[in-house]
């Protein structure tokens, strides 16, 4: 039970990311921007969880969140301002903008809010370059309590929290604005073709603009799970890479909600399995990586396949079942 849990935990913030990038792709743009965005918004939500003294979980806890999903949406919305009103492609923008959040980490964390206590210890060694820890009030519960409610027992060192729900509702969520909304209409049909969507009265550069603002929203709920859930601080050595990963997990979920759970949590259970093959085995980390890449080009190849032969099939079908066809053979 401890590694389904291990594996869900790590399916979390990918499950943020494979939804934050989705959104781009229905509208036909790449959002590589999701690593800085989702630092900026893992920055701003230490800095709320560690400052605001005082308040109570039920309102520190949501000011937290909300920190970061504004962060996020704000670091997103350069590129898309770019992107609208001078024509800059977005892929462009938003890889500067991830080195621009990697320095302004960098120097915020090291110099201006590093921890005093790691200073104080800067002549004992090499410290934590880390902000303040966060306040208990701004931290996300684990779900251990809820989960021994089931006769569900998980150990102390499983760091599951109430984010992989959250993430599996907003997946939800966005699912049925795309499907049931009149914006979701809007985004698909941008995303389809543009020109026709102007054409039928849709504008697409405030499709871009919202929906873009969205996927850096969300983007800025990607690093919460390991700051509020595990480390309950920020410091140099913050998980990297779920943004760039999230782009493989949105492509294998085939763009779709329920496809990136799917997909996450595969993720997350081949970076389980590669820490038992790593400890056991002694496996170097890097051949590690490599079969997980091979799996996934596997994957991807297989699908795309698959894909076009159905096309392929369905395609026959309607040329067989076309009425000039059966037209043509009873003269």
């Amino acid at each position: 039970m401890d590694s389904i849990a291990i594996i869900l935990y790590n399916a979390t913030p990918l499950i943020f990311s494979g939804l934050a990038v989705s959104v781009g792709f229905r509208m036909n743009l790449f959002n590589i921007g999701v690593e800085g965005q989702y630092l900026m918004g893992a920055f701003l939500a230490a800095l709320v969880g560690f400052s605001l003294k005082g308040l109570p979980a039920i309102i520190h806890l949501p000011l937290t969140i909300l920190a970061a999903i504004v962060a996020g949406s704000l670091w997103s919305l350069l590129p898309i301002y770019l992107k609208v009103k001078r024509g800059v492609h977005e892929v462009i923008s938003t890889i500067m903008l991830n080195y621009i959040s990697f320095s302004f980490i960098h120097y915020f964390i090291a110099d201006l809010l590093m921890d005093k206590s790691q200073k104080m210890l800067q002549g004992l060694g090499s410290p934590i370059v880390r902000m303040p820890k966060i306040l208990p009030s701004a931290l996300m519960p684990r779900m251990r309590d809820f989960l021994n409610l089931f006769g569900l027992d998980l150990p102390k060192h499983v760091y599951l929290n109430w984010f992989f729900p959250l993430g599996i509702l907003l997946a939800i969520g966005i699912y049925y604005m795309l499907m049931y909304t009149p914006f979701g209409f809007e985004l698909r049909a941008v995303g389809h073709n543009p020109d026709a969507a102007r054409t039928a009265g849709i504008k697409p550069e405030k499709v871009y603009f919202v929906g873009f603002l969205l996927s850096g929203a969300i983007a800025g709920l990607v690093g919460l799970s390991d700051l509020l859930g595990y480390f309950g601080y920020m410091d140099l050595d913050f998980p990297r890479n779920y943004g760039f990963n999230g782009i493989a997990v949105a492509l294998m979920g085939q763009n779709h909600p329920l496809g990136i759970i799917l997909s996450a949590m595969l993720f997350g259970f081949l970076n389980r399995g590669a820490e038992g093959v790593q400890t056991f085995l002694n496996v170097p980390m890097d051949a590690v990586v490599i079969l997980q890449a091979l799996m996934i080009i596997s994957i991807v190849v297989i699908t795309k396949v698959m894909n076009d032969y159905i096309k392929r099939l369905e395609k026959k079908e309607v040329s067989k079942n076309a009425p000039g066809r059966t037209a043509g053979v009873q003269l």
